[in-house]
């Protein structure tokens, strides 16, 4: 009796952690998880832009130039979570593509209002290479710019103890959000 528990025990686990992992096979799809790491919904980035008022931050991060910026466009965290009932945990975890994860207190999520940016301005060299059209405003995040969702913050309103301490805050290829239990 015991090697069959023990055996279903395994198959289950199994069944567990593919489930989990398949959840995360597309780096366009942010998974929103739930309170038992249970799949709430999928949001494709088509999904992100038109389900969700998109907000534009004019930012540098971590990573560019001193005095080069990037417009970025996305919808705000805080309104996903709303939505999906996440926005009375003490924290959320985001997990990347490659299965980083970090943890952000709601308290700064509701301090600096990042976003899930999906989107950057069109710059002219991106017209000249055929990205944006002539008239075209945005273009989506390509990996390369850690698209195509990236978790963007208003650099200059963050404490200056941030960087590079919190740089981890600034996490790229998201695929999910769950709650810290």
């Amino acid at each position: 009796m015991r090697p069959k528990a023990l055996i279903a025990g395994i198959a289950g686990l199994v069944g567990v952690v593919s489930t989990a992992l398949a959840a995360y096979t597309d780096p366009s799809i942010l998974t929103i998880e739930g309170e038992q790491r249970t799949v709430s919904d999928r949001y494709p980035v088509e999904r992100l832009r038109s389900e969700f008022q998109n907000i534009e931050i004019e930012t540098r991060t971590p990573w560019t130039k001193d005095g080069e910026v990037v417009k970025f466009r996305g919808p705000r965290i805080a309104d996903v979570l709303r939505k999906h009932g996440l926005s009375s945990s003490k924290s959320v975890q985001f997990i990347a593509y490659d299965n980083f994860t970090s943890e952000i207190l709601l308290e700064e999520i509701n301090t600096y209002n990042p976003i899930f940016a999906i989107d950057r301005a069109c710059q002219n060299m991106d017209r000249k290479l055929g990205r944006c059209s002539a008239d075209q405003q945005f273009t989506p995040l390509s990996p390369d710019e850690q698209g195509p969702i990236f978790l963007v913050w208003p650099y200059d309103r963050l404490p200056t103890a941030y960087v590079p301490a919190r740089n981890s805050i600034w996490v790229w290829f998201v695929v999910a959000v769950r709650p810290v239990q």
